[in-house]
């Protein structure tokens, strides 16, 4: 979406359109080649589809807007506008060459691209650094934001340096531990980190219901970092006390999503955005199971179990709540770039008239009876129920595009709003 701000206007956008076309390739790319959830984790295609999700998708539109949601939220504007645009191509250029040369596969070609994605991560903390300041002052959202860019550059370091080691094993030492646990830990600062951190954080801002006792705010940063840092210091360094960790997890999850269950027994929240939370749970509730070795390693359902955990939590939990954000955000933003200056003075649409309200509870529901078919038919090793699973996950994104496209047009395409006679007789009414 453009911005109308002078100070970040069209910076969000290139992130945005790589993040949506992200979202579409892999669903597309899901459905055809589904089989390769019933297979081990650790394959060459399916890392690059993982990637696809994670950094294309998830990854570009986090860093999209909060070009646009920073300076309107934390009243930060970023360092840069010529080190912001430069962010974005090696951004791109990192996430385009890691998905191909992980498809390929290539080592040499992913190692420089692992290096561009870190240039990225360094280039976000760089652009955004100016969030110190109200993050030292009483924002907790700013917190959680500047927090979670730490750990995407910790996570892209440990990304590049077994990138670097696959490809050119000669050129960096070895620091010990296992491939197995570099792995997890990766994994674990991207998901818990990166995307975890930043959500919680935004929903203190955005979604009144999930935010509880503010005198109570430090504790749950504490014990969320505790556990995040405990799990991934577990799994580098094969540590004891995984379990324990991973109960602080849950437990801070349980507690943020508290209010939002409340919320939606009172009839105050809507079910959309408690089910995302309900993913979140169900991810980490089978992460603690299998930190308690639940099931045993020898046991094949425990590959099925972590594979459907990564599935649950990359579209249940990611993927389900950005789409929920992207309704309450961009119709916004969209209103007050392209109407917002002729309200009052000539017809204009409402935000709400920006999307199709049935389009939208179709790709939420979509995407929670995609993912549960998905999940089940994975742990039971059954492709039928997977394949029909996938197949609503691609509806869920198809139908999220097509309303992302009736939202996205009157900005990127400049297309002009032609009242009709009945929307001048309600704007004299309203406006006599």
């Amino acid at each position: 979406m453009s911005s109308s701000s002078k100070h970040t206007g069209r910076l969000e956008e290139p992130f945005i359109i790589l993040a949506v076309l992200s979202l579409l390739g892999g669903s597309i790319w899901l459905v055809v080649r589904a089989p390769l959830l019933l297979e081990f984790y650790y394959s060459n295609e399916l890392l690059a589809l993982t990637h696809t999700f994670t950094l294309g998708f998830v990854t570009s539109l986090i860093m999209g807007v909060t070009y646009r949601l920073a300076p309107m939220a934390l009243f930060v504007l970023p360092r840069s506008r010529r080190w912001a645009r430069i962010h974005f191509w090696v951004h791109a250029l990192g996430v385009l060459g890691m998905i191909f040369y992980f498809w390929l596969p290539a080592w040499h070609g992913l190692a420089w691209s692992a290096l561009l994605v870190l240039c990225s991560a360094l280039l976000q903390l760089y652009v955004w650094w100016d969030i110190r300041f109200p993050a030292r002052g009483d924002s907790w959202v700013a917190r959680y934001v500047l927090t979670a860019m730490v750990y995407l550059v910790v996570a892209a370091l440990l990304g590049t340096w077994m990138g670097v080691r696959k490809g050119m094993p000669d050129l960096l030492p070895s620091i010990g531990g296992t491939f197995t646990g570099f792995l997890f830990a990766h994994a674990h600062l991207a998901g818990l980190g990166w995307v975890t951190t930043m959500i919680l954080g935004w929903h203190l801002r955005l979604w009144p219901r999930t935010q509880g006792n503010r005198r109570l705010w430090p504790v749950r940063y504490a014990v969320l970092q505790i556990g995040t840092l405990g799990l991934i210091a577990g799994w580098l360094w094969n540590l004891p006390g995984k379990p324990l960790f991973a109960t602080l997890v849950l437990a801070v999850i349980i507690w943020h999503g508290w209010g939002a269950f409340v919320g939606f027994v009172r009839g105050r929240a809507r079910e959309g955005e408690l089910a995302a939370l309900v993913m979140l749970i169900l991810a980490a509730s089978a992460g603690l199971a299998l930190a308690l070795g639940l099931p045993q390693a020898a046991d094949p359902l425990r590959g099925r179990i972590q594979m459907a955990y990564g599935l649950v939590g990359l579209v249940g939990w990611f993927v389900l709540t950005i789409v929920i954000f992207a309704f309450k955000l961009f119709p916004m933003w969209v209103w007050q770039e392209c109407f917002g200056a002729d309200y009052g003075k000539k017809p204009v649409p409402g935000m709400r008239d920006l999307y199709h309200h049935g389009l939208k509870r179709v790709s939420q529901w979509a995407y929670v009876l995609g993912l549960c078919m998905s999940a089940a038919g994975i742990v039971a090793g059954y492709l039928p129920v997977l394949q029909f699973g996938l197949g609503l996950i691609l509806v869920g994104t198809l139908t999220f595009l097509t309303n992302f496209v009736r939202m996205a047009r009157w900005a990127l395409l400049k297309m002009e709003f032609r009242p009709t006679p009945g929307d001048w007789d309600e704007f004299r009414r309203l406006f006599p």
